[in-house]
């Protein structure tokens, strides 16, 4: 059996190559948060589909990960915004996650306020670096797109996020209650 495929304009990936050459300059330029956003959904939207991207974990960082957003506040919503933020890792953009706070709320079907508390606890946790305000990139100790050598650049940046705090040994109990 033969191997379908999808026919699309060359023109598009004149485009797309375009599109990505502002992004990975939108600094230089002074893009906004709203132009960069605005760019980087018309590069998804006509990129090829077959061209999935990837995201590599590093598996005892996302270990760690877990258990620490375990051990703090509104876990279940903490790690939903986590998988969203995974999802919307840029490829070859030093980690930035290329999602609006609205974007990443919608996709981890949580309420915004608790995607802002997510956000922040994430940043507190040391999985994410905010880079701007509504802009974040990934710890690359714990996650990457894109060339291993970029990777490798970037860790030296910032440290693997710590194991989350232990608990107590001993729990002070007074007449029998703790």
């Amino acid at each position: 059996m033969g191997k379908v495929t999808r026919l699309r304009p060359k023109r598009h990936d004149v485009i797309v190559e375009a599109l990505q050459l502002v992004l990975d300059f939108g600094d230089h330029y002074q893009l906004d948060r709203h132009t960069r956003d605005g760019l980087a959904a018309a590069v998804g939207r006509l990129a090829p589909p077959e061209s999935w991207g990837f995201v590599m974990l590093n598996p005892d960082q996302q270990r760690t990960v877990l258990r620490t957003i375990k051990s703090g506040p509104k876990p279940l919503q903490t790690v939903m915004v986590w998988n969203a933020c995974i999802s919307f890792i840029a490829y070859d953009r030093d980690g930035e996650i290329a999602a609006s706070q609205t974007q990443i709320s919608e996709a981890a079907d949580v309420c915004i306020t608790d995607t802002s508390r997510a956000l922040s606890r994430l940043v507190e946790i040391g999985v994410l670096i905010r880079t701007g305000r509504g802009r974040y990139k990934v710890n690359s100790h714990v996650a990457w797109s894109g060339p291993l050598h970029k990777r490798e650049i970037a860790a030296k940046e910032h440290q693997p996020v710590p194991p989350p705090p232990a608990g107590p040994l001993l729990v002070v109990m007074e007449g029998g209650k703790p």
